[in-house]
């Protein structure tokens, strides 16, 4: 798989539209760069959006299998691919984890390998090459083209329970990757900071600073973590974009319930409350009341959909916001630190506030309860969650009667564990 990966840049790069939440990293794309321009510096800008696009696409796939193989969902898809990720059956033969690009929904090995492979391969490019040979500025193309190469890098750490990069023969634990994303991260921050003040600049220190706070508490260094997510401004958001333009834009994570009916909105994540208050954070509609049918692809399981967020093909997925930072925060901070970080946000939205004991374990518990639904559908976190502090899975049938199986971590494919032997 990697041999493949490493010549994408050999070939032609296919790209699609790509941006974010906010004008200053919105870009325009051609489809196609030919080969031949790869080298070629005045198509800098270009090689550095086809970046943001590779990530966006592997980010959707991400979204969608990690919901799935987690708690978020009930799998009920009468599709044996859809099926198997629903019941956590995902062998390291499986085709889909190894395979799935960005015209399918399940899987996402392929896209983020590209992903941080393109990254790693046009931020060299873009290192080599001066302003003058590229005509632009590029310092703002190496900065935002380092930040997502961390990102992918942090995906295929915190997902995946082992890792090959190109072709090194060591195999990664989650754990060396996690050490590599850190890296990256450092690398992107330095680039970031060396940009002149703006708006761009502000909007890439908030992205990398929450993406190294992530990366800092999962590797256990919570004083980094707390510190990293204290430089996030207030009120931020970044999402990744989607489109209708072409299906691999498309918000996998909306086709894949809504449209197709692959899976429900497991029940413990319908009408959840604060005390009595409703919870406006995972807002959760039986399907006919919002014109979609009542029963998902099996004909058996009542469709539930999340009406707040991945709403349509084209909805933006978030990817890493300030009410993410604050609960890093309050996962590395503890105590009532941690409590008081929780009841300002409920203040925001009109929730009771938190008012039971501060010791380790029941703060651990409700910083992750408020994780789950502050990130419900987004990112990967509740799987990364899950793995982080070995929450039990669910065991035994699902609604239909299917074992649940073994796979919690998504498995490194058996292709690529075998090919540096």
């Amino acid at each position: 798989m990697t041999k493949l990966i490493s010549r994408l840049l050999g070939a032609a790069l296919v790209v699609a539209a790509a941006g974010a939440c906010s004008d200053v990293l919105d870009v325009e794309l051609p489809g196609r760069i030919p080969s031949e321009l790869l080298d070629d510096p005045t198509t800098a800008p270009t090689l550095a959006a086809s970046v943001v696009a590779d990530f966006e696409c592997a980010y959707a796939n991400y979204v969608n299998s990690t919901a799935t193989l987690s708690d978020q969902f009930l799998g009920a898809s009468g599709n044996l691919t859809a099926k198997n990720w629903g019941t956590r059956q995902i062998p390291d033969n499986d085709t889909s984890n190894e395979q799935t690009g960005c015209l399918g929904f399940y899987g996402a090995y392929t896209p983020l390998q590209t992903a941080r492979f393109q990254a790693d391969g046009i931020l060299t490019r873009l290192t080599a090459w001066t302003d003058a040979d590229a005509k632009t500025a590029l310092a703002p193309l190496r900065a935002r083209v380092a930040t997502f190469g961390a990102y992918a890098y942090t995906l295929l750490g915190e997902g995946f329970c082992a890792m090959r990069f190109d072709e090194d023969p060591e195999i990664l634990t989650p754990a060396e990757v996690l050490a590599v994303a850190e890296q990256k991260f450092d690398a992107a921050l330095t680039l970031v900071n060396g940009l002149p003040a703006g708006d761009l600049k502000a909007e890439l220190l908030n992205l990398a600073s929450v993406g190294r706070a992530r990366v800092r508490l999962g590797r256990g260094n919570l004083t980094g973590a707390a510190a990293d997510a204290a430089l996030v401004t207030p009120g931020w958001e970044f999402n990744v974009t989607r489109s209708v333009d072409a299906q691999t834009r498309w918000n996998d994570a909306w086709y894949a319930m809504a449209e197709l009916g692959n899976s429900s909105v497991a029940p413990e994540f319908r009408n959840l409350t604060v005390g009595a208050v409703a919870d406006p954070r995972v807002q959760v509609a039986a399907g006919p009341t919002v014109g979609l049918p009542e029963f998902a692809f099996d004909g058996v399981t009542k469709l539930f959909v999340v009406t707040n967020k991945n709403t349509s093909r084209s909805a933006p997925m978030r990817l890493a916001s300030y009410v993410e930072a604050q609960l890093i925060r309050a996962e590395a901070l503890g105590g009532a630190a941690a409590a008081g970080i929780i009841n300002a946000r409920r203040t925001q939205l009109n929730l009771p506030e938190y008012t039971g004991p501060t010791d380790a374990a029941s703060i651990r518990t409700l910083v992750l309860e408020e994780r789950n639904r502050e990130l419900f559908m987004e990112g990967g976190h509740r799987l990364n969650d899950l793995l982080r502090y070995d929450i039990p899975w669910k065991v035994g049938n699902d609604q239909n009667g299917v074992p649940y199986g073994s796979t919690t971590c998504m498995p490194l494919p058996a292709n690529e564990r075998l090919g540096g032997t």
